[in-house]
């Protein structure tokens, strides 16, 4: 029994709570409807617009849609510009690699077609002595030629 008494005491008192909650947002709703404004209340006394009004509206926005296809136009035409040139940078900078490939091919088959006339040294007194030195003179030595000498070291020839 008093478990009954305790149990009916917590149903009303859920009861109660419920609908203190409903009463709330009851009040919380109504609040919400006060507070919403009307698209008139917004947006004020709007009149429909005369012939003149649309007419002219109309010229105004033509006129922005024409100035803003002039600017994509140079924007565009800037663009296109820089491409070209672009391109025409591209198409030189080939053509100069295709005439550096040509000559190189000129000149292998050029290295190619001659024969060497001689094996060269990579040694450098070899190199010197085969092609001889501009400066390079015979130098008189102090010494007879031990052909023009006789056997007692005298000289064969005339005597000044």
């Amino acid at each position: 029994m008093a478990d009954d008494l305790i149990l009916k005491q917590v149903i009303k008192g859920l009861g109660n709570i419920g609908e203190e909650t409903g009463k709330e947002a009851v009040k919380q709703v109504a609040e919400i409807g006060h507070s919403i404004i009307s698209g008139k209340e917004l947006l004020g006394d709007i009149k429909p617009l005369t012939d003149e009004e649309i007419h002219k509206k109309k010229l105004e926005d033509q006129k922005k849609a024409e100035a803003e296809m002039r600017e994509i136009r140079r924007n565009v035409e800037g663009e296109i510009g820089q491409v070209r040139q672009m391109i025409e940078t591209e198409e030189e900078q080939k053509e100069k690699e295709e005439e550096r490939e040509r000559r190189e091919k000129e000149y292998y088959a050029q290295m190619q077609s001659i024969e060497p006339l001689e094996m060269v040294s990579s040694n450098p007194a070899k190199q010197k002595k085969q092609r001889g030195s501009a400066l390079a003179h015979k130098k008189k030595s102090s010494q007879p030629d031990p052909s023009q000498m006789s056997q007692t070291s005298e000289f064969k020839g005339k005597i000044d």
